[in-house]
């Protein structure tokens, strides 16, 4: 029996915080702070603890389909709503709670695609005062749609007109008029007067009351030229940039009118352009106010010179190209994103990289990010994924491995007023998702298999949800680096492992240590906490009553400020597991959950090492 408790191996806390997630340094010689392979669905918390993921809350009715999302976007109309729209099972999609508040439902705009990857881009419409969303499939057009969605008031349709329970242009509808949907029968309308659709082509009066009228896109063909499909879209200073992944071309609109890409001569601020680059783009981007279109090997940076010719101020496009290393520029359109006036980007090796400026470097730097990961996600498949930044995180997925890589940027002021930085990988999140989405300011993840929405942060639950309402279980592992605890090559021992942290009352939580690599002299497991084995809870209920504290400091009644009694909801813990005592040159402990509802934290984690006296005489040859 080792009767050594000073814990001066514990990492977690203050004194040896964690470190985050790391693949690319060998697990045997790496801080044992750090994450290693073998890690999955845990994160380092700002507050210094790891814990395991919450669980994946649906959005919306179940929908069982055999059908993952292929495209995504969340547009905020400048009319106030917040249109999400969705590719899935050969359709286009809209979600919304108009017939119900709070009850979500997804809306088909077209149906029967062949065509499933989709870009988006709103274009301020000057003469409509409002904005419009501009689509690509692929295909040699574009495809426009107005956002447009109302409510069928019967009691006051005709036979050629549509009424509406609001004006028609306060929901978006086009007084230019067009073709709306209800319960999946198409009607034309030629114009708008107040809260109606007029010149209704056909009788409507046979629709339910109440039923949702959508504005179905148009289609623009042959634009910007006949046999130049579009694959990608942005939108820079209301200039629509066109690219493909077949032709070198970048076309350029009028920042009046998207469907106008003549170039005019002389050039005047804001007309029309076509560039052709050295290389086949891969997507565009927006910095410091300019086009940034990238290939596989180079970023082009698009600009315009003004001069004044006679009285007339025109403008030349200006396109400088950045070389680069091979396979360092964007991978594809989708897997670029803005952090601030950064641009990040998967590149087309698989790095995660950011193309921006730095403190005392004036030329645009492209560093990667990803180091840590490097060789994972150099051999991740992220066909059909996607990279997202939102806040300090940016998000990469893999939806056909399930996998989701969070890279975070934590931001901070010291005391001296200088901001630090601190850049992590968390363990990779299996979330199955295909896009992330941002709604309202929530975070949400489009599933790779079903057609569902689902919460991913935030969610008060620890389980993922699913088509068929059964509470879904998922493995949550911590795998620290493995330790030598002394000098390489000697042996070690111990017979305890000391766990701190915080636990929901019931949940799985168990511990593996690993003796020597991969377990191959021993591998003990500990049962932290279960039903049938419970660890030491520590927990109550302190309020503070009007006799022990000020007004000022809190509120009237018996308890504390709402977010003192949220952390006060998860008891602390403190177990010490204790197993048989080995000999070994190195190692690894690992804490896992594999039940529905398990929610932990690791705040400290070590064992009682002592050397030992024997000699591993064995491995002598």
């Amino acid at each position: 029996m080792i009767s050594n408790f000073d814990f001066k191996n514990l990492v977690g806390g203050d004194k040896r915080p964690f470190k985050g997630y790391s693949s690319a340094i060998d697990k045997t010689i790496a801080s044992g702070r750090l994450m290693v392979r073998g890690s999955k669905n845990v994160y380092v918390k700002d507050s210094g603890t790891i814990a395991n993921r919450p669980g994946l809350k649906r959005r919306g009715a179940a929908d069982a389909t055999e059908a993952g999302i292929k495209s995504s976007f969340e547009w905020v109309m400048s009319l106030g709503f917040t249109r999400p729209l969705r590719v899935v099972n050969g359709e286009l999609q809209v979600e919304s709670d108009i017939a119900e508040n709070g009850t979500y439902v997804w809306y088909t705009l077209l149906d029967s695609l062949t065509r499933t990857r989709f870009n988006f881009a709103p274009w301020w419409d000057n003469t409509a005062k409002k904005d419009l969303l501009i689509m690509c499939d692929g295909a040699d057009d574009l495809r426009t749609w107005s956002g447009a969605l109302g409510i069928f008031d019967q009691g006051n349709s005709t036979s050629n007109t549509i009424a509406l329970t609001a004006t028609a242009a306060s929901l978006g509808f086009r007084s230019s008029g067009g073709t709306v949907i209800i319960n999946g029968t198409e009607y034309t309308y030629t114009g708008t007067s107040a809260s109606t659709l007029t010149g209704v082509g056909s009788d409507p009066t046979g629709e339910a009351d109440g039923s949702v009228v959508i504005d179905k896109p148009d289609i623009v063909s042959d634009t910007p030229a006949a046999n130049f499909e579009i694959d990608f879209i942005k939108v820079i200073n209301n200039q629509l940039y066109c690219g493909s992944d077949s032709s070198r071309l970048i076309y350029i609109s009028d920042d009046a009118d998207y469907t106008d890409f003549t170039p005019a001569s002389p050039r005047v601020p804001g007309d029309a352009d076509l560039l052709t680059l050295d290389e086949i783009p891969t997507g565009i981007a927006s910095r410091q106010g300019k086009a940034h279109i990238s290939t596989l090997d180079s970023w082009y940076v698009v600009s315009f010179d003004q001069i004044t010719v006679g009285s007339t101020l025109t403008e030349r496009s200006n396109v400088q190209k950045i070389p680069m290393a091979g396979l360092k520029g964007a991978k594809a359109h989708e897997f670029i994103d803005n952090v601030g006036d950064d641009i990040v980007y998967l590149s087309a090796d698989q790095q995660l990289t950011v193309f921006g400026t730095f403190r005392n470097i004036n030329q645009p730097q492209f560093p990667t990010l990803s180091e840590g990961i490097k060789e994972e996600l150099a051999n991740e498949d992220v066909t059909g994924g996607h990279l997202r930044a939102i806040g300090d995180f940016v998000y990469i997925t893999a939806p056909n491995n399930g996998r989701v890589w969070l890279h975070e940027t934590r931001t901070r002021v010291n005391a001296l007023g200088n901001i630090t930085q601190e850049r992590i990988w968390h363990s990779p999140f299996i979330w199955n998702i295909a896009r992330i989405a941002l709604i309202s300011g929530v975070e949400y993840g489009h599933s790779n298999a079903n057609p569902q929405l689902y919460q991913m942060w935030n969610t008060l639950q620890w389980h993922d949800d699913s088509p068929s309402d059964e509470d879904i279980p998922y493995d949550s592992v911590l795998a620290l680096a493995y330790q030598q605890y002394g000098k390489r090559g000697e042996y070690h021992t111990f017979d305890k492992v000391y766990y701190e942290g915080y636990i929901a009352a019931g949940s799985d939580l168990q511990s593996a240590v690993v003796f020597e690599y991969q377990g191959s002299n021993t591998v003990q497991l500990v049962t932290i906490n279960s039903i049938d084995n419970p660890t030491q809870l520590f927990t109550g209920d302190v309020g503070i009553s009007l006799g022990d504290a000020s007004l000022g400091d809190n509120p009237l009644g018996d308890k504390t400020t709402d977010e003192e009694l949220e952390q006060e909801l998860l008891p602390k813990f403190r177990a010490i597991g204790t197993i048989n005592a080995q000999n070994a040159f190195e190692s690894q402990l690992r804490v896992f959950s594999s039940e529905a509802n398990s929610r932990w934290e690791i705040l400290a984690i070590g064992p009682n090492v002592q050397n030992t006296q024997t000699k591993p005489v064995f491995i002598k040859k």
